[in-house]
């Protein structure tokens, strides 16, 4: 791990807005204190992730998560500790002091970290290539060709791939980079052998005479490459070349769980409500250039549940803009009711026949295709018109084969309400009776709110247990008095236990708890989230003297009781020996002696309470 001065990763984090980092990946909405918004690491419908830009911490009440502005970064962004620290520096402005890693540490880096940097070189060099370079004139001319202006082409880092076979492979050995994690990626492919020779790499480069799109994470941070043929020509000859080409999944690519532009379009989308999805990267970029900025693209495919739960974040409501020909009305239908599912509001947008939205935006203008997005469906609507186009629906096969089709989508359909106006609606358009419509979606079952749960969470442990470690985090000062009637080890739940031994050992050191700090040298995710919670859970302490008298008499009378269940046993056991003659008897006085003192403990604590004292806890 990079050695970070503690006193810059602490000047980092100050600097550092965790509202305006997760606000990148998460759309908050300010409540009371606290930010609120749809927890990024897991599927929801309802926002239960809470920020709190005074403590500088974040939780998730659904699925658990939580922690300071790294341990986000590293969890959104799949970074290291230290790549975390850097990545923020940068963003603010903070300037790190430099080192040159030793080779052991340069083995130790995280995987991810070195695919995104060989990632990042392939970028800047089909961009270099494209702006500068004699090879991208093919390029630069079919970019020009479709309006593309300069200021979109670097906004959105485009680039070319020269025709030569090993371009790419040859300038990533040049600079040293590993070619077998450049073929993990895709970027390269192995030659047959006997095909290299001399100093040329025995790799061929897998995008060749194509236009580059790289696929940019939200986090802003290269995953994957799109790449598109220049000659439409080639791609219908005898033995086609295929007119887009995609990198294949890799351990920072996954094509069902990115969208094209997210990394652009976030700020336009949380600003206006709306999402703009659509297929292709040209689609999307000529929208772009008209200056329609809330636009994402599906990468080509139909939307899969983790696209609309990552659009989810950010968007209010989606309008999809699909081509009008058979394969994108295929998409659309298969998008919809995932829509439904991830309780995201979405819209269809139908375009004219033989558009596509890239040449429909290029002759219609944004006054054009915003006559489309206004005369869009909601999915419920646009569902029962395409059943009824498809279906013969004055006969009773017909009536059948619709009715079933929508059964799902009404079923989903979250607002009481909607759902019987829809109800009515299917009903009237197909002849049926509501009561024929009902009756299915009664057999049928509401929709599973599984899919909308969260993962469980660790086992919360003891009640009485929390408050005491609330209490603990809120007023350091009651650290020593819990350490002595309970104990570094007086805590059941072994989460609670880490962190009471962790608070108990910053207080014997440091006389306070720096929260902060605290998360730092905690390296237990589970313990992070716990702390999280109970610091964002501040307005439950309401009497902090009687909770702490309470939580204290909980604590030990819980102890002595399970010690008196202890002492029980072995006494059973002794008794049952001795009975039987066998030499293991032997101390049974002793336990008996045992069991009177606890008994005599226990009362202490339960009389004692009564009138707000506690015992002597070194009895």
């Amino acid at each position: 791990m990079d050695s970070i001065p503690e006193e810059k990763i602490t000047e980092v984090r100050e600097r550092a807005s965790i509202v305006e980092v997760i606000s990148d990946f998460v759309a908050l909405k300010k409540s009371g204190k606290n930010y609120l918004g749809l927890c990024p690491f897991h599927s929801e419908r309802t926002p239960s992730f809470t920020v709190n830009e005074e403590k500088g911490i974040f939780h998730c009440f659904g699925c658990g998560a939580g922690g300071n502005i790294f341990n986000f970064l590293m969890r959104a962004s799949h970074l290291n500790f230290p790549e975390a620290v850097k990545e923020l520096a940068k963003r603010y402005g903070i300037t790190l002091p430099k080192r040159e890693l030793s080779e052991e540490e340069k083995r130790r880096r995280s995987l991810k970290a070195r695919l995104f940097e060989i990632n990042e070189r392939a970028a800047e060099f089909y961009h270099r290539v494209l702006l500068t370079q004699k090879e991208g004139e093919e390029g630069r001319r079919y970019l020009a060709n479709r309006g593309l202006s300069k200021e979109i082409i670097a906004e959105h880092r485009l680039g070319f791939a020269p025709a030569a076979w090993d371009s790419l492979a040859l300038f990533l050995q040049e600079k040293g980079v590993p070619l077998n994690l450049a073929q993990d990626l895709g970027l390269i492919i192995p030659r047959k052998e006997g095909s290299g020779g001399g100093s040329r790499p025995s790799f061929y480069d897998r995008f060749r005479s194509r236009v580059i799109f790289p696929i940019i994470n939200e986090g802003g941070r290269v995953s994957g490459f799109g790449g598109r043929i220049i000659d439409d020509a080639a791609a219908s000859d005898t033995q086609p070349s295929p007119k887009y080409m995609n990198s294949p999944e890799s351990p920072i690519y996954s094509k069902g769980q990115m969208l094209y532009g997210l990394n652009v379009a976030k700020g336009p989308i949380r600003e206006r409500g709306t999402a703009v999805v659509v297929e292709g990267y040209m689609d999307l970029l000529s929208l772009h250039q008209e200056g329609i900025r809330n636009v994402v693209a599906s990468l080509g495919t139909a939307l899969t549940a983790a696209q609309v739960s990552l659009l989810g974040r950010y968007a209010q409501e989606a309008v999809l803009v699909f081509d009008a020909d058979e394969s994108g009305q295929k998409a659309t239908q298969r998008s919809l009711e995932l829509f439904l599912q991830e309780g995201l509001s979405a819209r269809v947008a139908s375009l004219p026949s033989g558009f596509d939205p890239d040449r429909f935006i290029r002759q219609e203008k944004m006054a054009g295709f915003q006559r489309i997005l206004n005369d869009s469906l909601p999915v419920v609507e646009y569902m029962l018109e395409q059943a009824v186009r498809r279906y013969a629906t004055q006969t009773v096969e017909g009536k059948v084969r619709a009715a079933r089709e929508l059964i799902p989508a009404l079923s989903r359909l979250q607002d009481p309400l909607e759902q019987s106006l829809y109800v009515q609606r299917v009903a009237s358009r197909l002849g049926l009776r509501e009561s024929e419509i009902r009756a299915q979606l009664r057999a049928k079952g509401t929709a599973a709110e599984e899919a909308g749960k969260a993962p469980p969470g660790p086992p919360r442990g003891p009640a009485h247990e929390r408050l005491l470690l609330q209490l603990m985090l809120l007023r350091n000062q009651v650290i020593p008095e819990v350490k002595e009637v309970v104990g570094e080890d007086g805590f059941s739940d072994t989460r609670h236990k880490k962190l009471a031994r962790e608070l108990m050992t910053l207080w014997q050191t440091e006389k306070k708890v720096n929260v902060q700090e605290l998360l730092s040298r905690v390296g237990d995710e589970d313990v992070k989230a716990l702390i999280s919670e109970l610091l964002l859970a501040e307005e439950s302490v309401l009497d902090a003297d009687r909770m702490l008298r309470d939580c204290l008499r909980k604590v030990k009378l819980s102890r002595v009781r399970q010690e008196i269940q202890q002492v029980d046993e072995e006494i059973r056991q002794r008794t049952r020996k001795s009975q039987e003659g066998s030499a293991g008897a032997a101390g049974l006085k002793e336990l008996l002696k045992r069991k009177q003192r606890l008994i005599v403990e226990q009362k202490k604590w339960v009389d004692d309470s009564a009138v707000g004292h506690r015992p002597d806890a070194r009895q």
